[in-house]
Formats: structure tokens, C-alpha cells, sequence
């Protein structure tokens, strides 16, 4: 990576990362799905539809932190001026922010989407 050193190369940077966001968020959303469709129904009392919703969890904080110690501890050490520092970290909590819209928004809206699937359990029990 080149060292960042005038304002347009952070523009270019901070505008990179928030594309990098949402493709963290979708390729996380797409983690969750695949890893929810290999737990198992339990018959009877089925309660497996709260190890797909802590997965689901886990992904969402594993990916909003991986997302953020790379950028504060690899793409920060590239950028030497002080002030341009801090305008990458209010964009690197910006890009949390998205990682993690893109990851809760697009994953709800698919859960209600597929209600009778396993990912679509998440949400809980359906009443009958």
C-alpha cells in the first residue's frame, strides 16, 4: 500500500473503505447463511433456531471488529499526517456502521423473507 500523503489519496482511501464495508457485510451476511444451514433441526422442541441466532451474533461482532482492527492497525500505519489520521477514524466508525446496517437490515429483511427456512428461524418460533 502507498503512503498516504495529500488529501485527495485519503478521499480516494475513506471512499475504498466504505465500499469494502458493505462487501464485508454482505460476504458476512453470507457466512451466516450458509453456517445456519448446517445445524440441524431437532424435532420435537426444537430449539435450534437460538444456535443459528447466537451464530448470527457472533458473525455480526467477529466481522464488525475484523473490519475495524484491520483498518486502525494495518491501513492506519500508511497514513502519516496526524489530522488525516483522525478523518480516517471518523470514517472507519462510519464503515462500522455500515458494516454492520448492511449485515442487520439485509439479514432481517432475508429472514422474513424466508420464513420457513432455517436461516428465516432466526427470528424464533413461528406460532401456529
Amino acid at each position: 500500500m502507498t503512503p498516504i500523503t495529500n488529501i485527495s489519496q485519503l478521499n480516494q482511501l475513506m471512499n475504498s473503505t466504505m465500499v469494502y464495508a458493505v462487501v464485508v457485510g454482505f460476504v458476512a451476511l453470507l457466512l451466516a447463511l450458509l453456517l445456519s444451514n448446517m445445524f440441524p433441526w431437532e424435532g420435537g422442541n426444537d430449539r435450534s433456531y437460538i444456535k443459528r441466532r447466537i451464530a448470527f451474533i457472533v458473525i455480526a461482532i467477529i466481522a464488525v471488529l475484523g473490519f475495524w482492527l484491520y483498518n486502525d492497525l494495518v491501513v492506519m500505519t500508511h497514513i502519516h499526517n496526524m489530522g488525516f489520521q483522525n478523518m480516517f477514524k471518523a470514517c472507519n466508525l462510519k464503515c462500522m456502521g455500515i458494516n454492520l446496517g448492511v449485515y442487520l437490515v439485509a439479514g432481517v429483511a432475508l429472514m422474513f423473507t424466508f420464513r420457513h427456512s432455517k436461516f428465516g428461524s432466526i427470528l424464533g418460533k413461528e406460532k401456529k
